[in-house]
């Protein structure tokens, strides 16, 4: 594993501001052809000698990584389901090599990659890929899995963002716990399993709520760095004026990473300026949702009291404080109040089962006006050409949406968005032989757009949370 941002020095700041790499991830992510120090001692020769052409240096010194999966052609025959077990084979990367020299995070056991851009495991991503591997039967794959986030965990005391030494100052939406629960249930054995990985359960519980996580009794998404991101190190540098202006503005851009909507008016003062971000200012609801599920699985577990007390006191905070004006709502840290935006991530309490009965029936009054789109399920309700804004839908808030309206018994609007979500699918995937990171739920056959890089096909929640709606 290497970091090469300060292994490589200067070199690594030169090749993000060349110009010559439209995604930075496609830099931090290559693979180094010799050690670091030989390659560096290179490139300062070179330069002592005279310009350096840096894409003729960078062929000869790295190797890029490349996707099984894009050499994969959906066969014509297929439909949507044959199509997705088709690709599980092509999206499942074997245990990782340590001796490699790149910023990758080396795994013990098999995984499945996002797909696209993301040639390595994700956390929260997983969760959502995890569901479509369970309906599909593939329960070893998943263990395999659980195995290398423990592993992660033990090592690192919590799952990085992604599986990159440049991701692990941050984590994402905890999920483990219910990825353990899932696949306890569906090998027939859903205590054992929780009781299989209870430390490593308990490390991530500490990690949310023993650091800067949690301020004021509540959760917020946070990162340990404060400089610009590694992986999209020459854009973040050309945002250093922002910096400037702006105390806490990387900080706040990392934060944002962490919680999986990276980028959305979500997080912004005003969404037409990603300068005006503030992530680490609010109290997020869906982390504390999350946390909760973890606070009650623990409590089950071990039977202890404070995790009883723990969930108490969040369930409360949760119906009393995040809920207003009809929905569950992120809350500003200084002074308790509710941010103005309606977003998706206001369903986590139903998912949950923490609202009370009348919250859930004024939440999905809420969506049907606010965030149902003809494709199914907007993220908010604000156009602000950031990728989590409308006029885009993501399939892991689309599922939390759907189970969570069933918990409730709100059955019926449940059964739109599942059918919308699916028909938007199979539609692009009719016209594209694809499955895509995020959809236009507003106009389905029209591109989703946003975002700091080209829209990504693959792609492993997409995957899987079709499959699991498919279901039933």
């Amino acid at each position: 594993m290497e970091y090469l941002d300060r292994t490589l020095g200067e070199l690594f700041t030169a090749l993000h501001l060349s110009g010559h790499w439209p995604d930075g991830k496609a830099l931090s992510d290559a693979v180094l052809l010799a050690p670091a120090d030989q390659v560096l001692a290179a490139y300062r020769a070179e330069k002592a000698a005279g310009p350096v052409d840096l894409m003729a240096f960078w062929k000869r010194w790295f190797r890029p990584v490349g996707g099984a999966e894009s050499a994969y052609r959906t066969n014509p025959a297929h439909g949507a389901l044959e199509h997705l077990e088709a690709v599980w084979p092509h999206l499942t990367r074997p245990a990782d090599d340590p001796a490699e020299r790149s910023t990758r995070l080396p795994l013990p056991r098999p995984y499945v990659v996002v797909g696209g851009r993301f040639q390595e495991a994700y956390y929260w991503d997983s969760y959502f890929t995890q569901l479509g591997l369970l309906r599909s039967g593939r329960t070893a794959l998943v263990e395999d899995m659980l195995e290398n986030f423990a592993h992660v965990i033990r090592l690192n005391g919590h799952i990085p963002n992604g599986m990159r030494s440049y991701f692990l100052s941050r984590s994402q939406p905890p999920f483990f716990a219910l990825m353990v629960e899932d696949w306890g249930r569906a090998t027939g054995d859903r205590m054992g399993a929780l009781r299989r990985f209870l430390p490593e359960i308990a490390a991530e519980y500490r990690y949310f709520t023993e650091t800067p996580h949690t301020t004021g009794g509540l959760a917020r998404y946070w990162d340990a760095e404060a400089g610009p991101r590694v992986e999209m190190y020459g854009h973040d540098l050309q945002m250093a004026a922002a910096e400037a202006a702006r105390p806490g503005f990387y900080r706040n851009l990392r934060a944002a990473c962490e919680s999986g909507w990276d980028f959305s008016s979500r997080w912004l003062t005003d969404p037409a300026d990603l300068g005006t971000i503030r992530t680490t200012q609010l109290w997020a609801v869906d982390l504390n949702c999350l946390i909760l599920r973890l606070e009650e699985l623990l409590a089950e577990v071990t039977g202890e009291a404070r995790y009883r007390a723990a969930a108490g006191a969040r369930a409360g905070a949760i119906r009393g404080r995040f809920f207003h004006d009809g929905w569950f709502r992120d809350l500003t840290i200084a002074d308790g109040r509710p941010t103005g935006i309606t977003t998706a991530a206001g369903m986590f309490p139903l998912w949950a089962g923490v609202a009370t009965a009348e919250q859930a029936q004024a939440a999905a009054d809420h969506l049907r006006r606010h965030l149902l789109a003809p494709g199914g399920l907007l993220m908010t309700d604000v156009t602000s050409g950031q990728q989590w804004d409308a006029p885009n839908g993501w399939a892991p808030l689309n599922w939390i949406a759907v189970q969570g309206l069933r918990r409730y018994g709100l059955t019926d609007l449940a059964e739109e968005i599942r059918r919308r979500w699916l028909a938007t699918c199979d539609a692009v995937f009719a016209a594209t032989g694809k499955f895509v990171e995020k959809y236009n739920v507003i106009d389905p056959l029209a591109p989703s757009g946003g975002g700091e890089y080209a829209l990504q096909d693959g792609f492993g929640w997409s995957n899987g949370v079709y499959l699991d709606l498919s279901a039933g």
